[in-house]
This record gives C-alpha cells, structure tokens and sequence, in this order.
C-alpha cells in the first residue's frame, strides 16, 4: 500500500506530485529535534540554537542558560566548559 491509498481524496481534490509529497511523513532527527526545542523554549531562531549547540556559543541572556540546563539537566556552570 502505498501513500497515495492512505490518502483520504475527494474528488475535486486530484493527486499531484507536490501534493503527494507534502503528504509524506515529515524525518525526523534527534539532534535537529533538539535544537528546535531550544529554539522554542529559548524563544530564538534555530540558528541561534544551533550555533549554542553545535558551535559551543554561549548565550548572552542568563534565562537562556537556565531553560538549556532545564532541558538537559547539565548544571549551568557546566554547559559550556569544553
């Protein structure tokens, strides 16, 4: 069965490729997932989120600090200490 047959259509609604493949089930990564919960708890962009992340970035704002220990229940005082 492929998605197209789990695709409740009307009949004015026809099939496209672009709409095929919007239906398709979004991937999801752990590491991606992660930085959006940042992004969203923290308020910033996923950019931002990433860059505190991936790139070791401290973040200016000490809320910013307590909502990233919350989220991975390292203490504040060793988040950035690599």
């Amino acid at each position: 069965m492929n998605v197209v047959d789990n695709i409740i259509r009307s009949e004015s609604e026809k099939m496209t490729l672009r709409r095929y493949y919007r239906n398709l089930p979004r991937p999801t990564s752990p590491k991606m997932d992660f930085v959006g919960e940042i992004a969203r708890k923290c308020g910033v962009t996923l950019t931002t989120a990433r860059n505190w992340a991936v790139y070791g970035f401290r973040p200016k704002d000490p809320k910013h600090l307590e909502v990233l220990s919350e989220i991975t229940g390292i203490p504040v005082k060793d988040l950035f200490e690599d």
